[in-house]
Protein backbone atom coordinates (compact mmCIF):
# COMPACT_ATOMS: atom_id res chain seq x y z
CA UNK A 1 0.00 0.00 0.00
CA UNK A 2 1.32 3.43 -0.97
CA UNK A 3 2.33 5.63 1.97
CA UNK A 4 0.01 8.53 2.73
CA UNK A 5 1.18 11.96 1.73
CA UNK A 6 0.54 14.50 4.46
CA UNK A 7 -0.83 17.86 3.38
CA UNK A 8 0.80 21.05 4.63
CA UNK A 9 -0.85 24.46 4.32
CA UNK A 10 1.76 27.22 4.28
CA UNK A 11 0.37 30.64 5.13
CA UNK A 12 1.88 33.94 3.91
CA UNK A 13 3.63 31.83 1.31
CA UNK A 14 5.28 34.80 -0.38
CA UNK A 15 7.82 35.36 2.42
CA UNK A 16 11.52 34.46 2.06
CA UNK A 17 11.27 31.82 4.78
CA UNK A 18 8.29 30.22 3.01
CA UNK A 19 10.27 29.97 -0.23
CA UNK A 20 13.18 28.25 1.48
CA UNK A 21 10.91 25.87 3.38
CA UNK A 22 9.03 24.98 0.17
CA UNK A 23 12.27 24.41 -1.73
CA UNK A 24 13.64 21.97 0.86
CA UNK A 25 10.31 20.14 1.04
CA UNK A 26 10.27 19.60 -2.73
CA UNK A 27 13.93 18.62 -2.89
CA UNK A 28 13.95 16.15 0.00
CA UNK A 29 10.39 15.30 1.09
CA UNK A 30 8.23 15.30 -2.07
CA UNK A 31 7.29 11.64 -1.45
CA UNK A 32 6.02 12.45 2.03
CA UNK A 33 4.18 15.76 1.72
CA UNK A 34 1.89 17.73 -0.55
CA UNK A 35 2.28 21.48 -0.24
CA UNK A 36 -0.59 23.97 -0.42
CA UNK A 37 0.34 27.66 -0.48
CA UNK A 38 -1.82 30.64 0.50
CA UNK A 39 -0.91 34.27 -0.05
CA UNK A 40 -2.52 37.67 -0.73
CA UNK A 41 -0.71 37.90 -4.10
CA UNK A 42 -1.43 36.12 -7.36
CA UNK A 43 0.45 32.83 -7.60
CA UNK A 44 2.84 34.13 -10.28
CA UNK A 45 3.88 36.94 -7.91
CA UNK A 46 4.96 34.47 -5.22
CA UNK A 47 8.57 33.24 -5.47
CA UNK A 48 7.65 29.69 -4.42
CA UNK A 49 4.79 29.48 -6.93
CA UNK A 50 6.35 26.62 -8.92
CA UNK A 51 6.82 24.53 -5.77
CA UNK A 52 3.19 24.34 -4.65
CA UNK A 53 0.93 21.39 -5.42
CA UNK A 54 -1.95 23.82 -5.01
CA UNK A 55 -2.23 27.55 -4.39
CA UNK A 56 -4.93 29.89 -3.10
CA UNK A 57 -5.01 33.67 -3.31
CA UNK A 58 -6.55 34.86 -0.04
CA UNK A 59 -7.73 38.17 1.48
CA UNK A 60 -5.48 40.29 3.70
CA UNK A 61 -4.85 38.67 7.09
CA UNK A 62 -6.49 41.59 8.92
CA UNK A 63 -9.69 41.40 6.82
CA UNK A 64 -12.90 39.85 8.21
CA UNK A 65 -12.95 37.18 5.46
CA UNK A 66 -9.43 35.86 6.03
CA UNK A 67 -10.04 33.48 8.92
CA UNK A 68 -13.03 31.80 7.29
CA UNK A 69 -11.20 31.57 3.96
CA UNK A 70 -8.32 29.65 5.54
CA UNK A 71 -10.71 27.29 7.33
CA UNK A 72 -12.49 26.60 4.04
CA UNK A 73 -9.17 25.76 2.38
CA UNK A 74 -8.34 23.39 5.24
CA UNK A 75 -11.68 21.62 4.83
CA UNK A 76 -11.50 21.43 1.05
CA UNK A 77 -7.89 20.19 0.89
CA UNK A 78 -8.08 18.01 4.02
CA UNK A 79 -4.98 19.63 5.49
CA UNK A 80 -2.93 17.76 8.12
CA UNK A 81 -0.46 20.45 9.19
CA UNK A 82 -0.70 24.24 9.21
CA UNK A 83 2.42 26.41 9.25
CA UNK A 84 1.89 30.12 9.90
CA UNK A 85 4.98 32.04 8.74
CA UNK A 86 3.77 35.49 9.79
CA UNK A 87 2.96 36.87 13.23
CA UNK A 88 -0.65 37.77 12.41
CA UNK A 89 -1.28 34.22 11.21
CA UNK A 90 -0.01 32.85 14.52
CA UNK A 91 -2.45 34.97 16.49
CA UNK A 92 -5.32 33.40 14.55
CA UNK A 93 -4.17 29.81 14.04
CA UNK A 94 -2.43 28.78 17.27
CA UNK A 95 -2.17 25.08 18.27
CA UNK A 96 -5.07 25.26 20.76
CA UNK A 97 -7.48 26.77 18.20
CA UNK A 98 -10.73 24.79 18.61
CA UNK A 99 -11.67 25.09 14.92
CA UNK A 100 -8.34 23.53 13.93
CA UNK A 101 -8.67 20.81 16.53
CA UNK A 102 -12.17 19.93 15.28
CA UNK A 103 -10.74 19.66 11.76
CA UNK A 104 -7.87 17.49 13.06
CA UNK A 105 -5.28 19.98 11.88
CA UNK A 106 -2.07 20.51 13.84
CA UNK A 107 -0.69 24.04 13.81
CA UNK A 108 3.09 24.20 14.09
CA UNK A 109 3.08 27.50 15.88
CA UNK A 110 3.33 29.40 19.15
CA UNK A 111 1.16 28.29 22.12
CA UNK A 112 -1.76 30.55 23.05
CA UNK A 113 -0.44 31.34 26.55
CA UNK A 114 2.66 32.94 24.95
CA UNK A 115 0.72 34.76 22.25
CA UNK A 116 -1.06 36.71 25.00
CA UNK A 117 2.13 38.72 25.58
CA UNK A 118 3.65 38.31 22.10
CA UNK A 119 3.89 42.01 21.35
CA UNK A 120 7.12 44.00 21.31
CA UNK A 121 6.38 45.97 24.46
CA UNK A 122 4.77 43.10 26.38
CA UNK A 123 7.48 40.57 25.56
CA UNK A 124 10.17 43.00 26.79
CA UNK A 125 8.29 43.40 30.08
CA UNK A 126 7.98 39.63 30.37
CA UNK A 127 11.68 39.03 29.72
CA UNK A 128 12.66 41.73 32.18
CA UNK A 129 10.39 40.23 34.83
CA UNK A 130 12.01 36.83 34.29
CA UNK A 131 15.50 38.28 34.79
CA UNK A 132 16.51 38.11 31.13
CA UNK A 133 18.51 41.14 29.98
CA UNK A 134 16.84 43.52 27.50
CA UNK A 135 17.64 47.10 26.35
CA UNK A 136 16.67 50.03 28.54
CA UNK A 137 13.16 51.34 27.85
CA UNK A 138 12.26 55.00 28.25
CA UNK A 139 9.07 56.99 28.61
CA UNK A 140 8.65 60.21 26.62
CA UNK A 141 9.14 62.34 29.75
CA UNK A 142 12.54 60.71 30.44
CA UNK A 143 14.18 61.18 27.02
CA UNK A 144 16.67 63.97 26.24
CA UNK A 145 16.21 66.19 23.20
CA UNK A 146 19.76 65.81 21.84
CA UNK A 147 20.18 62.13 22.57
CA UNK A 148 19.33 59.44 19.99
CA UNK A 149 17.06 56.46 20.65
CA UNK A 150 15.52 53.52 18.80
CA UNK A 151 11.73 53.56 18.42
CA UNK A 152 9.70 50.50 17.44
CA UNK A 153 5.96 50.05 16.84
CA UNK A 154 4.55 48.02 19.74
CA UNK A 155 2.58 45.88 17.30
CA UNK A 156 5.27 45.80 14.60
CA UNK A 157 6.82 42.81 12.89
CA UNK A 158 10.55 42.31 12.42
CA UNK A 159 12.38 45.55 11.56
CA UNK A 160 9.33 47.20 9.98
CA UNK A 161 8.85 50.71 11.35
CA UNK A 162 12.05 50.68 13.44
CA UNK A 163 13.78 54.10 13.41
CA UNK A 164 16.70 55.89 15.02
CA UNK A 165 15.53 59.35 16.16
CA UNK A 166 16.60 62.12 18.48
CA UNK A 167 14.52 62.81 21.57
CA UNK A 168 13.24 66.09 20.14
CA UNK A 169 11.99 64.26 17.03
CA UNK A 170 10.27 61.59 19.10
CA UNK A 171 8.44 64.22 21.14
CA UNK A 172 6.90 65.58 17.93
CA UNK A 173 5.32 62.21 17.11
CA UNK A 174 1.58 62.39 17.82
CA UNK A 175 1.08 58.71 18.73
CA UNK A 176 4.14 58.01 20.86
CA UNK A 177 2.00 55.68 23.01
CA UNK A 178 2.11 53.21 20.11
CA UNK A 179 5.91 53.04 20.17
CA UNK A 180 8.64 51.58 22.35
CA UNK A 181 11.50 54.01 23.05
CA UNK A 182 14.66 52.01 23.54
CA UNK A 183 18.36 52.64 24.13
CA UNK A 184 20.67 52.32 21.13
CA UNK A 185 22.62 49.09 21.45
CA UNK A 186 26.00 48.31 19.88
CA UNK A 187 27.06 45.74 17.31
CA UNK A 188 27.47 42.90 16.76
CA UNK A 189 23.87 42.35 15.72
CA UNK A 190 23.25 38.62 15.97
CA UNK A 191 20.28 36.43 15.12
CA UNK A 192 20.19 33.20 17.06
CA UNK A 193 18.09 30.71 15.11
CA UNK A 194 16.68 28.03 17.40
CA UNK A 195 15.06 24.61 17.10
CA UNK A 196 13.63 23.07 20.25
CA UNK A 197 11.97 19.66 20.67
CA UNK A 198 11.70 17.11 23.49
CA UNK A 199 13.86 19.33 25.76
CA UNK A 200 16.64 19.30 23.17
CA UNK A 201 17.88 22.64 21.86
CA UNK A 202 19.93 23.34 18.75
CA UNK A 203 20.94 26.86 17.75
CA UNK A 204 23.07 28.70 15.23
CA UNK A 205 24.34 32.27 15.43
CA UNK A 206 24.25 34.63 12.44
CA UNK A 207 26.08 37.94 12.73
CA UNK A 208 24.73 40.58 10.36
CA UNK A 209 27.70 42.00 8.45
CA UNK A 210 25.78 43.74 5.65
CA UNK A 211 22.15 44.20 4.70
CA UNK A 212 19.97 45.79 2.02
CA UNK A 213 16.42 47.00 2.70
CA UNK A 214 16.51 45.28 6.08
CA UNK A 215 17.51 41.90 4.61
CA UNK A 216 20.82 40.37 5.65
CA UNK A 217 23.10 39.84 2.62
CA UNK A 218 26.44 39.01 4.28
CA UNK A 219 26.81 37.05 7.49
CA UNK A 220 29.16 35.18 9.80
CA UNK A 221 27.77 31.86 11.06
CA UNK A 222 28.95 29.82 14.02
CA UNK A 223 27.77 28.21 17.24
CA UNK A 224 27.64 30.67 20.13
CA UNK A 225 27.53 28.91 23.50
CA UNK A 226 27.07 32.14 25.47
CA UNK A 227 23.92 33.13 23.55
CA UNK A 228 22.58 29.56 23.64
CA UNK A 229 22.84 29.62 27.44
CA UNK A 230 20.58 32.72 27.43
CA UNK A 231 18.11 30.86 25.18
CA UNK A 232 18.00 27.97 27.64
CA UNK A 233 16.77 30.40 30.29
CA UNK A 234 14.34 31.88 27.75
CA UNK A 235 12.69 28.53 26.92
CA UNK A 236 12.51 27.65 30.62
CA UNK A 237 10.37 30.76 31.18
CA UNK A 238 8.48 31.09 27.89
CA UNK A 239 6.72 28.37 25.90
CA UNK A 240 7.52 28.36 22.20
CA UNK A 241 6.85 26.27 19.13
CA UNK A 242 9.65 24.10 17.74
CA UNK A 243 11.27 27.01 15.85
CA UNK A 244 11.94 30.62 16.76
CA UNK A 245 14.71 33.20 16.58
CA UNK A 246 16.03 35.89 18.90
CA UNK A 247 17.92 39.08 18.05
CA UNK A 248 20.89 40.07 20.21
CA UNK A 249 23.00 43.21 20.54
CA UNK A 250 25.30 44.65 23.21
CA UNK A 251 24.21 47.28 25.77
CA UNK A 252 26.30 50.06 27.32
CA UNK A 253 27.66 47.56 29.88
CA UNK A 254 28.95 45.28 27.08
CA UNK A 255 26.32 42.67 27.96
CA UNK A 256 24.29 40.75 25.39
CA UNK A 257 20.63 41.76 25.48
CA UNK A 258 17.63 40.43 23.56
CA UNK A 259 16.48 43.22 21.23
CA UNK A 260 13.72 41.29 19.47
CA UNK A 261 11.78 38.02 19.69
CA UNK A 262 10.40 36.31 16.57
CA UNK A 263 8.44 33.16 17.31
CA UNK A 264 8.38 32.07 13.66
CA UNK A 265 10.64 30.94 10.84
CA UNK A 266 13.57 33.29 10.28
CA UNK A 267 13.73 35.23 7.04
CA UNK A 268 17.43 34.34 6.79
CA UNK A 269 17.00 30.61 7.41
CA UNK A 270 18.46 29.86 3.96
CA UNK A 271 21.77 31.42 5.12
CA UNK A 272 21.95 28.95 8.01
CA UNK A 273 21.04 26.14 5.61
CA UNK A 274 24.00 27.05 3.41
CA UNK A 275 26.20 26.59 6.45
CA UNK A 276 24.73 23.12 7.08
CA UNK A 277 22.09 23.95 9.71
CA UNK A 278 18.97 22.64 7.93
CA UNK A 279 15.98 23.68 10.05
CA UNK A 280 13.40 22.97 7.34
CA UNK A 281 14.42 19.29 7.24
CA UNK A 282 14.29 19.13 11.03
CA UNK A 283 10.72 20.47 10.99
CA UNK A 284 9.60 18.05 8.28
CA UNK A 285 11.19 15.07 10.06
CA UNK A 286 9.38 16.21 13.20
CA UNK A 287 6.06 16.15 11.31
CA UNK A 288 6.90 12.65 10.08
CA UNK A 289 7.40 11.63 13.73
CA UNK A 290 11.01 10.58 13.14
CA UNK A 291 13.36 9.88 16.05
CA UNK A 292 15.11 12.73 17.86
CA UNK A 293 18.39 11.50 16.41
CA UNK A 294 17.00 11.78 12.88
CA UNK A 295 15.42 15.17 13.55
CA UNK A 296 18.57 16.78 14.95
CA UNK A 297 20.94 15.11 12.48
CA UNK A 298 20.25 17.87 9.94
CA UNK A 299 21.21 20.61 12.42
CA UNK A 300 24.97 20.28 12.10
CA UNK A 301 27.25 23.06 10.83
CA UNK A 302 29.72 22.29 8.05
CA UNK A 303 32.53 24.10 9.86
CA UNK A 304 33.07 25.89 13.19
CA UNK A 305 32.94 29.31 11.52
CA UNK A 306 31.68 30.27 8.08
CA UNK A 307 30.94 33.41 6.07
CA UNK A 308 27.93 33.36 3.80
CA UNK A 309 26.97 35.87 1.10
CA UNK A 310 23.39 35.86 -0.15
CA UNK A 311 23.15 35.85 -3.96
CA UNK A 312 19.68 36.45 -5.34
CA UNK A 313 18.07 33.95 -7.69
CA UNK A 314 15.91 34.93 -10.64
CA UNK A 315 12.78 32.78 -10.90
CA UNK A 316 10.41 32.58 -13.83
CA UNK A 317 6.99 32.56 -12.18
CA UNK A 318 4.85 33.13 -15.25
CA UNK A 319 5.90 32.70 -18.86
CA UNK A 320 5.06 35.37 -21.38
CA UNK A 321 3.66 32.82 -23.82
CA UNK A 322 0.20 33.88 -24.90
CA UNK A 323 -2.77 31.84 -26.10
CA UNK A 324 -5.73 33.45 -27.86
CA UNK A 325 -9.37 32.37 -27.69
CA UNK A 326 -12.39 32.99 -29.88
CA UNK A 327 -15.69 33.57 -28.05
CA UNK A 328 -18.90 32.48 -29.83
CA UNK A 329 -18.97 28.73 -30.42
CA UNK A 330 -15.64 28.32 -28.64
CA UNK A 331 -16.36 29.50 -25.10
CA UNK A 332 -20.04 30.41 -25.43
CA UNK A 333 -22.80 28.16 -26.70
CA UNK A 334 -24.76 30.62 -28.86
CA UNK A 335 -27.00 28.15 -30.71
CA UNK A 336 -30.18 29.16 -28.84
CA UNK A 337 -29.59 32.84 -29.60
CA UNK A 338 -29.18 32.14 -33.32
CA UNK A 339 -32.34 30.05 -33.46
CA UNK A 340 -34.40 32.63 -31.50
CA UNK A 341 -33.32 35.57 -33.70
CA UNK A 342 -33.98 33.62 -36.91
CA UNK A 343 -37.46 32.65 -35.69
CA UNK A 344 -38.13 36.30 -34.77
CA UNK A 345 -37.19 37.33 -38.30
CA UNK A 346 -39.53 34.69 -39.75
CA UNK A 347 -42.36 36.04 -37.58
CA UNK A 348 -41.74 39.59 -38.78
CA UNK A 349 -41.89 38.55 -42.44
CA UNK A 350 -44.72 35.99 -42.01
CA UNK A 351 -42.58 32.98 -42.93
CA UNK A 352 -43.47 29.54 -41.67
CA UNK A 353 -40.53 27.16 -41.96
CA UNK A 354 -39.22 24.30 -39.85
CA UNK A 355 -35.63 25.11 -38.87
CA UNK A 356 -34.77 22.02 -36.85
CA UNK A 357 -31.89 21.41 -39.27
CA UNK A 358 -30.54 24.98 -39.04
CA UNK A 359 -27.68 24.42 -36.57
CA UNK A 360 -26.43 21.24 -38.21
CA UNK A 361 -26.55 23.00 -41.59
CA UNK A 362 -24.34 25.79 -40.23
CA UNK A 363 -21.99 23.28 -38.60
CA UNK A 364 -21.28 21.88 -42.05
CA UNK A 365 -19.81 25.23 -43.03
CA UNK A 366 -22.76 27.12 -44.53
CA UNK A 367 -23.87 30.69 -43.87
CA UNK A 368 -27.32 32.05 -43.01
CA UNK A 369 -27.84 33.18 -46.60
CA UNK A 370 -26.92 29.74 -47.97
CA UNK A 371 -29.32 28.14 -45.51
CA UNK A 372 -32.18 30.44 -46.51
CA UNK A 373 -31.55 29.70 -50.20
CA UNK A 374 -31.53 26.01 -49.39
CA UNK A 375 -34.95 26.54 -47.81
CA UNK A 376 -36.25 28.02 -51.09
CA UNK A 377 -36.62 31.68 -50.14
CA UNK A 378 -36.14 34.38 -52.79
CA UNK A 379 -33.25 36.88 -52.70
CA UNK A 380 -35.42 39.81 -51.64
CA UNK A 381 -36.76 38.13 -48.50
CA UNK A 382 -33.33 36.63 -47.75
CA UNK A 383 -31.79 40.10 -47.73
CA UNK A 384 -34.51 41.39 -45.41
CA UNK A 385 -34.07 38.48 -43.01
CA UNK A 386 -30.31 38.89 -43.04
CA UNK A 387 -30.63 42.62 -42.36
CA UNK A 388 -32.94 41.90 -39.41
CA UNK A 389 -30.48 39.30 -38.22
CA UNK A 390 -27.48 41.65 -38.22
CA UNK A 391 -29.49 44.36 -36.45
CA UNK A 392 -30.70 42.10 -33.61
CA UNK A 393 -28.25 39.22 -33.08
CA UNK A 394 -26.06 41.15 -30.60
CA UNK A 395 -28.80 42.83 -28.58
CA UNK A 396 -28.67 42.13 -24.85
CA UNK A 397 -32.19 40.66 -24.84
CA UNK A 398 -30.87 37.84 -27.04
CA UNK A 399 -27.33 37.60 -25.61
CA UNK A 400 -28.80 36.40 -22.32
CA UNK A 401 -29.55 33.08 -24.04
CA UNK A 402 -25.83 32.29 -24.39
CA UNK A 403 -24.16 30.06 -21.81
CA UNK A 404 -20.62 28.90 -21.17
CA UNK A 405 -19.61 25.45 -22.35
CA UNK A 406 -18.61 23.62 -19.12
CA UNK A 407 -15.62 22.14 -20.92
CA UNK A 408 -14.51 25.57 -22.10
CA UNK A 409 -14.35 27.06 -18.63
CA UNK A 410 -12.28 24.11 -17.42
CA UNK A 411 -9.84 24.75 -20.26
CA UNK A 412 -9.59 28.45 -19.36
CA UNK A 413 -8.99 27.67 -15.68
CA UNK A 414 -6.22 25.20 -16.50
CA UNK A 415 -4.41 27.26 -19.14
CA UNK A 416 -4.61 30.54 -17.21
CA UNK A 417 -2.38 29.05 -14.51
CA UNK A 418 0.50 28.67 -16.97
CA UNK A 419 -0.16 31.07 -19.85
CA UNK A 420 -1.35 34.59 -20.48
CA UNK A 421 -4.75 34.37 -22.20
CA UNK A 422 -6.28 36.93 -24.55
CA UNK A 423 -9.69 37.00 -26.21
CA UNK A 424 -10.12 37.90 -29.90
CA UNK A 425 -13.75 37.85 -30.94
CA UNK A 426 -15.78 39.08 -33.87
CA UNK A 427 -18.63 41.26 -32.64
CA UNK A 428 -20.10 44.52 -33.97
CA UNK A 429 -21.51 45.74 -30.65
CA UNK A 430 -18.45 46.12 -28.42
CA UNK A 431 -20.38 47.59 -25.51
CA UNK A 432 -22.78 44.66 -25.24
CA UNK A 433 -19.95 42.19 -25.71
CA UNK A 434 -17.98 43.62 -22.78
CA UNK A 435 -21.12 43.65 -20.63
CA UNK A 436 -21.76 40.01 -21.44
CA UNK A 437 -18.18 39.03 -20.57
CA UNK A 438 -18.41 40.77 -17.20
CA UNK A 439 -21.84 39.32 -16.43
CA UNK A 440 -20.61 35.79 -17.15
CA UNK A 441 -17.36 36.54 -15.26
CA UNK A 442 -15.28 35.50 -18.24
CA UNK A 443 -13.20 38.66 -18.31
CA UNK A 444 -11.19 37.44 -15.30
CA UNK A 445 -9.42 34.86 -17.45
CA UNK A 446 -8.04 37.30 -20.02
CA UNK A 447 -5.20 39.79 -19.75
CA UNK A 448 -6.50 41.55 -22.87
CA UNK A 449 -9.78 41.52 -24.80
CA UNK A 450 -9.95 42.43 -28.50
CA UNK A 451 -13.29 42.89 -30.29
CA UNK A 452 -13.08 43.17 -34.09
CA UNK A 453 -15.85 43.84 -36.61
CA UNK A 454 -17.34 40.83 -38.38
CA UNK A 455 -16.71 41.26 -42.09
CA UNK A 456 -14.58 39.89 -44.93
CA UNK A 457 -11.46 41.25 -43.22
CA UNK A 458 -12.03 39.52 -39.85
CA UNK A 459 -9.38 36.86 -40.40
CA UNK A 460 -6.72 39.42 -41.23
CA UNK A 461 -7.71 41.64 -38.30
CA UNK A 462 -7.43 38.69 -35.91
CA UNK A 463 -4.12 37.63 -37.47
CA UNK A 464 -2.67 41.11 -36.94
CA UNK A 465 -3.51 40.87 -33.24
CA UNK A 466 -2.07 37.35 -32.97
CA UNK A 467 1.22 38.59 -34.41
CA UNK A 468 1.35 41.76 -32.29
CA UNK A 469 0.63 39.83 -29.06
CA UNK A 470 3.19 37.09 -29.87
CA UNK A 471 0.58 34.35 -29.52
CA UNK A 472 1.74 30.76 -29.79
CA UNK A 473 -1.70 29.38 -30.69
CA UNK A 474 -5.39 30.19 -30.96
CA UNK A 475 -8.41 28.16 -29.91
CA UNK A 476 -11.51 28.46 -32.07
CA UNK A 477 -14.38 26.73 -33.82
CA UNK A 478 -14.60 28.21 -37.33
CA UNK A 479 -12.66 28.88 -40.51
CA UNK A 480 -12.04 32.49 -39.43
CA UNK A 481 -9.65 31.33 -36.71
CA UNK A 482 -8.09 28.72 -39.01
CA UNK A 483 -7.29 31.39 -41.61
CA UNK A 484 -6.05 33.84 -38.94
CA UNK A 485 -3.62 31.24 -37.59
CA UNK A 486 -2.36 30.44 -41.10
CA UNK A 487 -1.67 34.13 -41.75
CA UNK A 488 0.03 34.56 -38.37
CA UNK A 489 1.97 31.31 -38.75
CA UNK A 490 0.88 29.84 -35.42
CA UNK A 491 -0.87 26.70 -34.21
CA UNK A 492 -4.67 26.41 -34.44
CA UNK A 493 -6.46 24.42 -31.75
CA UNK A 494 -9.94 23.29 -32.77
CA UNK A 495 -12.96 22.86 -30.51
CA UNK A 496 -15.57 20.78 -32.33
CA UNK A 497 -18.62 21.70 -30.26
CA UNK A 498 -19.17 25.08 -31.96
CA UNK A 499 -20.40 26.40 -35.31
CA UNK A 500 -18.31 24.06 -37.47
CA UNK A 501 -18.14 20.29 -37.16
CA UNK A 502 -15.03 18.13 -37.13
CA UNK A 503 -15.21 17.14 -40.81
CA UNK A 504 -15.47 20.75 -41.98
CA UNK A 505 -12.57 21.91 -39.77
CA UNK A 506 -10.32 19.07 -40.92
CA UNK A 507 -11.09 19.85 -44.56
CA UNK A 508 -10.48 23.59 -44.10
CA UNK A 509 -7.21 23.07 -42.27
CA UNK A 510 -5.86 20.96 -45.12
CA UNK A 511 -6.52 23.61 -47.77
Amino acid sequence: MKNKKYKILLLSAGLNAAYHFSKILKEKFSNDFMLVGADINEQYLVSACNLFDKFYKVPLSNSPEYYKTILNIIKKEKIDYLIPTYDKDQNLFYPENKDLISLRVKSISTPLETLKFYRKDLIIEKLKAEGIKVPKIYSVKDILDNQSYIIKPKEGSGSIGVKKLKGSEIKNIADTDNYIIQEICKEPEITLECFYHNNILSSVARERIASKSGVCTKTRIWHNSELESIVKVFIDKIKTGPFFNLQFMVNDKNEYVITDVNLRLAGGMSLSHAAGWDEASAILNLLLKKSDKKIFLSLKLNAPEQYIIRAYQDIITKKSETIAFDLDGTILNSFDRHIIVLKKAFNVYKINLNIDDYIEFKRKGYSNIQYLKYKGLNDDIINKIQSYWIKNIEKEEYLINDFIYPGAENILKTLSKKYSLILITGRNNKKNCNRQLKKLKLDKYFSKIFIVNTNQFSSQLKADILIKENCIEMWGDTETEIDSCKIAGIKYKALYWGFRNKDFIKCRRNK
